[in-house]
């Protein structure tokens, strides 16, 4: 397949930490006071600004709370939204950040490039600490450029310091994979390790695989 893989580029939620689950958007909806489906329509109808930087967390879930007719104040649960927010992005998948130490420990550069908010990055690495082993990461908070604009991921091979065909890029969203092959970045869409470990043993044979099969896992603090 050409040269070599050098980096290896992931996106934060829904491949290195699990999405948000459902039970954690019903537990912020019952602070508002307000269905399911109205508070959940609402927070993805304002997440772009938000991670885009735009907004800092405060203005977003006012309109968030305006955008389903929330009747509590912002003010009671601000706090307790943004806690939710941040740790319902926080679980982290063991098993790719085993992968990732391994890649690390082979010289294989590592970065992220994830559309988050520059106070939900913050707040992570405060409680990720293992963050900090990453090579770079390509924040769209921090540069005001959301995936899958061709921008981020001219950053993101600028901080690599490899070819674009060096760069291998995990995403669990189809438009971030389409937006990043088109700037000459091997893509994968991520489903799960599984997944991840066939594709590998099929298309990337010399990337080590060590890590994404394990069965006895670390916490994320070993890392």
């Amino acid at each position: 397949m050409g040269k070599e893989i050098r980096c290896v580029a992931f996106d934060f939620g829904g491949v290195l930490a699990y999405f948000i689950t459902r039970e954690t958007v019903e537990k912020m909806a019952k602070l508002a006071q307000v269905p399911y489906e109205e508070f959940n329509r609402s927070v993805w109808a304002h997440r772009y600004e938000l991670d885009l930087g735009e907004h800092p967390y405060h203005q977003y879930w006012g309109n968030v709370l305006r955008g389903c007719s929330s009747p509590v104040p912002l003010e009671k649960i601000e706090k307790e939204l943004t806690h939710l927010d941040v740790t319902g992005f926080s679980r982290m998948n063991q098993k790719m950040l085993n992968w990732v130490k391994n890649l690390q420990e082979n010289s294989y550069r590592t970065i992220i490039i994830s559309n988050m908010s520059p106070e939900t990055y913050q707040e992570l690495v405060k409680e990720q600490p293992w963050l900090d082993s990453f090579d770079e990461a390509i924040i769209s908070g921090l540069i005001k450029i959301n995936k899958p604009d061709p921008r981020i991921y001219e950053a993101a091979i600028r901080k690599a310091g490899v070819e674009p065909s060096q760069i291998l890029f995990l995403d669990d969203v189809e438009r971030n994979i389409e937006g990043a092959k088109k700037m000459g970045i091997r893509a994968h869409l991520f489903s799960d390790t599984d997944a991840l470990f066939a594709e590998l043993e099929a298309n990337y044979p010399t990337l080590p695989r060590q890590g994404l099969n394990d069965i006895d896992l670390p916490t994320s603090k070993d890392i």
